[in-house]
């Protein structure tokens, strides 16, 4: 957001980490493929450009012979001083390293961009294993060929929801409507604990200058999801292969909650190995949602609960389409959309 000139993907996998859980924390999957999937033209088809990160993990000795991923301290003889860089000397209590690649493809054009070596920032072990974490992550900001940056590694957990509560059969801890002078009152917390208070989750970070994302008289407006593939030959079940390679897509996210609050729990796998353009299918859901069902009946609201369009329009279509209905020159796809042609404030 510092520079207009560039957009920023994020994209956060394995959410609710204790930060304590060792001995071997929380790393990010070999065998699994991290895409940040973009829609550049609004045809709702989100594989125009594909920004794929892959990892792969070594158990550097001794700790192939250690009950430990993780060592040092500074000033203890025998023992390996404090983590404090990604490579080096100083990186050798680092037991259990991730390096990762950044491929961009377009169609049937890839190219991979990182320029050297990239670690993942392992996991906050501690600050005598890691005296000055910050300053380690830090490192791990890398440099792209596009004129980018890349960051892979553990960060605090952002999301900020009351999920015990919530899911609780709708158990919030504060009235669920607020009124006028409950909404204006800035010094009260209406909304419950936060559950993700204190947990971390791991983080994938890419800038990308926008003109490699759009050129002069493209639209303006983008879409996007995040996707993570496995190999074919350890999945079962149905699923489309869009990914190629052998891989099956076995989750993805745009607008955050569309699968934990609008898709029915028989549908939840379905819809994760689905492609976002063919939310036609899942269209049932969107225009009768069952939440607003349930709220009306805990708490006496009167939401509507069919023909709800303005889901459709909000969730579904680029400005301009047409929300009651899917079709080729206005398609329903999952994503999430920005405006490219607007400034962050």
């Amino acid at each position: 957001w510092q520079n207009p000139d560039n957009v920023v993907f994020i994209m956060n996998v394995i959410p609710g980490q204790e930060p304590s859980a060792g001995p071997n924390y929380f790393n990010f999957d070999d065998e699994v493929v991290y895409d940040i999937n973009i829609d550049t033209n609004q045809d709702g088809k989100a594989d125009d450009i594909i920004y794929r990160i892959q990892f792969r993990s070594a158990i550097r000795p001794p700790f192939d012979d250690l009950p430990l991923s993780y060592a040092g301290v500074d000033g203890v003889k025998g023992l390996p001083p404090s983590i404090s860089v990604l490579d080096g000397s100083n990186s050798v209590g680092l037991g259990l390293r991730q390096t990762y690649t950044v491929t961009e493809i377009k169609g049937r054009y890839s190219r991979q961009l990182n320029k050297g070596l990239q670690v993942a920032v392992p996991s906050n072990v501690g600050p005598r294993t890691m005296a000055d974490y910050e300053g380690l992550a830090e490192q791990g900001i890398y440099e792209l060929k596009n004129g980018g940056k890349v960051f892979a590694g553990q960060r605090d957990e952002t999301f900020y929801i009351d999920l015990g509560a919530v899911f609780d059969t709708l158990n919030f801890r504060a009235p669920p409507i607020l009124n006028n002078a409950q909404d204006a009152d800035d010094s009260v917390n209406p909304f419950g604990n936060d559950m993700f208070s204190g947990l971390n989750v791991n983080t994938i970070a890419i800038e990308v200058p926008i003109n490699k994302i759009i050129k002069d008289g493209d639209k303006k407006i983008i879409g996007m999801y995040a996707s993570t593939s496995r190999p074919r030959f350890k999945i079962l079940g149905e699923s489309k292969h869009r990914t190629g390679g052998g891989l099956v897509q076995v989750s993805r996210m745009a607008n955050p909650l569309i699968n934990e609050l609008l898709i029915g729990t028989g549908l939840k796998d379905r819809w994760n190995s689905s492609e976002p353009e063919d939310e036609k299918k899942f269209l049932n859901f969107y225009l009768n949602p069952r939440l607003p069902g349930l709220i009306n009946l805990a708490f006496g609201t009167n939401f509507p609960t069919a023909g709800r369009g303005d889901l459709v329009a909000a969730l579904l279509k680029y400005p301009g389409q047409t929300a009651e209905k899917c079709g080729y020159s206005s398609p329903c796809s999952e994503l999430l959309r920005l405006n490219l042609g607007t400034s962050a404030t």
